[in-house]
């Protein structure tokens, strides 16, 4: 259940009854028809979709769609040139931010906005404080429920043991964090998030893909997700809008994503969606053998072949984890598009040529997996193979000669001292490694025998 709200019988906002597209059940935010422009460019051109309580709405598309332009309407950052918001049955489309937030919306940002010399524990204080009622006169000390509130939301995102660090302190990681727990302190009832994974490790962005599934589960909290990792955005999405030169492209469920023509075009180029919608009409077995079976010439090796087989690494590493969807399979097919089944291939191409074929005609999978896994296992063994003990010689001769070569360049370059500490020491370290000659360093900077 959503968190209780106060303050609103302060705010003079019109209720108006909305109810969502398919008219099932109200709709907590009803985008109608809104424009808005800067001078001669349309940012968002007559948008309209509902969000319904409780789910999670993804807005995806490339730079310059109008993402976060919209996010600016809907919180009050820009007003709107045309069209209405209503929230929770209010008018709010010319309403100011801090009274919109009031209603219940809250918002992060793509850059860190923090207050940062201050502490984590001050800069959430502030939300509370302000982001739940208005105060024309603030308050000198804050009260307990506020303290409540700013201690609930650091433990919630994980921040509780940070709460005494300077915000400039803080991680990429944590900063986002931070933004996050000083929205959801202000209790609202949509929370609006643009971009909270973007530059952030596979580990830290598991991290918040679960701390938004425990809000809108535990909390009755709705969310609208801004992101370009798609993966991210997909998973966690009950509805997927994409955005493009400010317009909708496409709404709808996640797995209808990859079917649709003007979504693949922008993502993949112009002409791709017609050869991603191509069918394979090979047998399974067929396909198979085709596999296993050697084209004729020795496979080849290049740039092409090398990025089939990390894309098909990383098709085969999201299958095991359980969470492969079909944007997933997005690079792959691409590749693969790019030569035709008669040209060179390698049997790791094969493999995953096979698998989409029997995707694309909704056979069964778990063989062509196995048949993939096989083939990049196979893979890797011929590439890691060791080369010969007199080339091995020579080629860590060259490669520690480079290694010093570039580490005394630098180490000497005028803006050396830009450098930290770790970079200096592993710098120093690479120009000391000489495995050929099994030498060691010398305090000096030379080498003993």
């Amino acid at each position: 259940m959503p968190w209780p709200r106060k303050g609103l019988a302060n705010l003079s906002l019109h209720r108006v009854a909305t109810t969502s597209d398919d008219g099932s059940a109200p709709a907590l935010l009803s985008v109608r028809r809104v424009t808005k422009s800067f001078g001669a460019l349309v940012a968002v051109n007559k948008m309209s979709f509902d969000i319904s309580p409780g789910t999670v709405f993804g807005i995806g598309g490339p730079n310059g769609a109008g993402k976060t332009t919209m996010f600016d309407v809907i919180s009050g950052v820009q007003p709107a040139n045309s069209g209405e918001i209503l929230f929770d049955g209010q008018v709010i489309t010319q309403k100011k931010p801090h009274e919109i937030c009031h209603a219940g919306i809250a918002r992060t940002f793509q850059l860190n906005a923090a207050f940062e010399t201050m502490t984590v524990l001050e800069n959430v204080l502030i939300s509370t404080h302000h982001g739940h009622d208005p105060h024309e006169i603030p308050s000198v000390v804050f009260r307990q429920g506020e303290q409540h509130d700013a201690f609930e939301a650091l433990e919630l995102v994980g921040l509780q043991d940070r709460q005494g660090a300077i915000v400039s302190s803080l991680t990429l990681m944590e900063q986002k964090l931070l933004m996050i727990a000083s929205a959801i302190a202000t209790r609202p009832k949509l929370l609006l998030l643009d971009e909270p994974v973007g530059g952030l490790i596979p580990r830290e962005i598991g991290h918040v893909e679960n701390l938004i599934g425990h809000l809108t589960e535990t909390r009755g909290m709705s969310v609208i997700l801004i992101e370009h990792v798609m993966r991210f955005l997909i998973g966690l999405s009950d509805e997927v809008m994409i955005m493009n030169y400010g317009e909708k492209l496409y709404q709808g469920s996640a797995e209808g994503l990859t079917e649709d023509t003007k979504v693949v075009e922008v993502y993949l180029g112009h002409g791709a969606s017609a050869q991603y919608k191509k069918k394979g009409n090979g047998q399974d077995a067929e396909a198979i053998d085709t596999v296993l079976t050697d084209p004729g010439e020795d496979e080849i090796s290049d740039k092409w072949s090398d990025d089939v087989t990390k894309a098909a690494r990383q098709v085969l590493r999201m299958h095991r984890s359980g969470k492969l969807y079909p944007i997933d399979y997005l690079s792959l097919q691409k590749l693969l598009e790019a030569r035709s089944a008669e040209e060179k291939s390698t049997r790791v191409s094969r493999a995953a040529r096979g698998l989409l074929e029997a995707r694309a005609k909704g056979a069964p999978l778990k063989q062509h997996f196995e048949l993939l896994e096989r083939m990049l296992d196979e893979a890797h063994e011929t590439r890691v193979k060791p080369p010969k003990p007199e080339a091995l010689k020579g080629l860590e001769q060259r490669r520690a000669d480079l290694i010093e070569t570039a580490a005394r360049r630098l180490i000497d370059a005028q803006d050396g001292q830009s450098l930290s500490d770790e970079d200096l020491k592993a710098l120093r370290a690479a120009l000391m490694w000489d495995i050929a000659l099994n030498r060691s360093p010398n305090p000096d900077g030379g080498q003993a025998q």
